[in-house]
């Protein structure tokens, strides 16, 4: 890429239909989106960005969010760097022209490359140790996903349907050790007390943790997706500064009235485990919205779901709730559900047990494996979290 091609327009569209174009100004650096004079009311790139006439520029100071919210953070976004910095400017607008052509959601820049494809099988039981180094060579610049942890989008190759679906898949390093593992029985607690989740799976060698895609529907359209620092107006290094209460009245600003209660509810569920289990990272990017059409928007499912604390014993909470960045008791919990979730007293105290008999279970669960286990660092992990489960229920009273 040449310097007389790092300002060119980007073309955006949205359901493979051109929306508008983003522009970096060579003079000023603003990054500036116009929608097409043609542009249908339905085409909004994000709900908090309708339709018109008037540039959306210098409100957001730089990408505005929906277009960060596709960028890589952390260990992917280090790889990239690594690997284009002296071809390219790898700076937000940089990076997300490199990354454009392989973009795909309701929001998309260009074709996907669907030449790389691996199989579910090959992912759940792998033959080789360094497989999620063979994922990054195939599929780095596919995967425009934020967090630290180091995760690449697969496309895999379901045999049944005889067609290639998207799957994030994460490892994890030496600062997380079983971090998939983690993962994986964290969210069985979310799927346990009936909070929507994507399909997860647990290699056989412990090392990935994979989930389906939960942005496509069954006959592989592309939902919108925003997730709260976009709908917050944040950054993404902003994702920190915020709080559950405003969490909650975002959803209740944009979700649809038909999926407004069944979203509270699932907010509720989301806090209320979170907090049981030490999730220390529900920050904004981990929740979000999903929705067909301005018309039916709804929470997404519970995804990035792990406890922290068993890596950072005094970690704490991502947001504030009540003022305070401290780790909310059961009385707080059901007043945060009455007072910004909208619900009643018998429906928070009904709900919070679901959840915490959930986790009962999941721990029942993780105790039968610690019998059958033979490997002594999975076995170890295992019983540290297990009491890390068991701990939280024995609390989840007061």
């Amino acid at each position: 890429m040449n310097d007389d091609t790092l300002n060119l327009p980007l073309s955006v569209n949205v359901n493979h239909t051109l929306a508008g174009v983003l522009v970096k100004d060579g003079n000023t650096n603003d990054i500036v989106f116009n929608y097409r004079m043609a542009s249908d009311t339905d085409d909004y790139v994000s709900l908090t960005m309708p339709v018109r006439a008037k540039s959306y520029a210098g409100e957001f100071g730089k990408l505005p969010p929906i277009f960060e919210m596709h960028l890589p953070e952390g260990y992917l976004l280090a790889i990239i760097k690594k690997h284009f910095a002296k071809i390219t400017p790898t700076d937000d607008f940089g990076l997300l022209k490199l990354l454009s052509k392989n973009i795909q959601g309701r929001v998309s820049y260009d074709n996907a490359d669907t030449s790389k494809s691996i199989t579910l099988n090959d992912l759940l039981h792998p033959s080789s140790g360094n497989l999620f180094n063979e994922l990054l060579s195939k599929f780095a610049l596919t995967s425009a996903l934020s967090g630290v942890q180091p995760k690449v989008m697969a496309k895999v190759k379901d045999k049944a349907a005889l067609a290639l679906q998207d799957y994030i898949v994460k490892a994890w390093g030496d600062d997380y050790p079983n971090l998939a593992i983690n993962e994986y029985y964290c969210m069985q607690v979310m799927q346990g007390a009936g909070v929507v989740t994507p399909e997860f799976h647990l290699s056989d060698d412990n090392a990935l943790f994979i989930n389906k895609r939960f942005d496509i529907d069954v006959d592989g359209k592309f939902l919108g997706f925003e997730d709260m620092c976009v709908l917050q107006a944040y950054s993404k290094d902003d994702k920190y500064e915020s709080s559950y209460e405003k969490v909650a009245k975002t959803i209740k600003t944009f979700v649809s009235p038909s999926n407004k209660k069944q979203s509270l509810i699932d907010f509720f569920k989301m806090m209320v485990i979170n907090t049981l289990i030490g999730n220390g990272d529900a920050h904004l990017k981990n929740f979000g919205l999903i929705y067909e059409g301005a018309n039916n928007i709804k929470i997404a499912p519970a995804f990035d779901v792990v406890c922290t604390t068993i890596y950072i014993k005094n970690d704490i909470p991502a947001l504030l709730m009540f003022g305070s960045k401290k780790w909310a008791n059961r009385e707080k919990l059901l007043r945060f559900g009455v007072e910004f979730c909208d619900l009643s007293e018998k429906e928070v105290l009904s709900l919070h047990s679901e959840c915490v008999q959930s986790l009962e279970k999941i721990a029942i669960q993780i105790g039968h494996r610690l019998h059958a286990e033979n490997n002594q660092a999975v076995k170890s992990f295992l019983k540290m979290l297990c009491q890390s489960f068991n701990d939280a229920i024995d609390v989840a009273a007061y």
